[in-house]
């Protein structure tokens, strides 16, 4: 997971979290008919869209639905790249060990060495004169 660089996506989403959670507060803090009244449910709200679980408010200035706008492509972008980080180390992790299902590194290795064997066993056969 390190390689993919997933500790910074971790830390810029934290980032993301928490100053989009002070910029919705900030937008929606005393607008008529919002339910944004404290900095706790800004931060709430936020991670909930930005974990794609959305939220029964909704925005109602029009800086407070851009701001939500962004926070939402943000989330779906982050969740399918989350997904892909997670995958990918379980299918590396089964390709590790010989009772995967997914041929890794050491199966195809073995393979290989087992080809050039019988690629040398063939090449010695047809060179004895044994060859058919």
């Amino acid at each position: 997971m390190g390689r993919r660089g997933f500790g910074y996506v971790a830390t810029l989403t934290v980032l993301v979290t928490v100053a989009g959670a002070a910029g919705m507060y900030a937008c929606e803090h005393g607008v008529p008919g919002s339910d944004m009244d404290s900095y706790g449910s800004a931060l709430w709200w936020t991670a909930m869209l930005l974990t794609t679980m959305g939220s029964d408010y909704f925005p109602k200035s029009p800086e407070g639905r851009l701001l939500c706008l962004l926070l939402a492509t943000y989330g779906f972008a982050i969740f399918g790249y989350v997904t892909a980080t997670v995958a990918s180390y379980f299918v590396a992790r089964d390709a590790d060990t010989d009772e995967g299902e997914v041929a890794g590194a050491k199966q195809l290795a073995a393979l290989r060495r087992e080809i050039e064997a019988l690629r040398h066993a063939v090449e010695g056969l047809s060179s004895s004169g044994h060859a058919p």
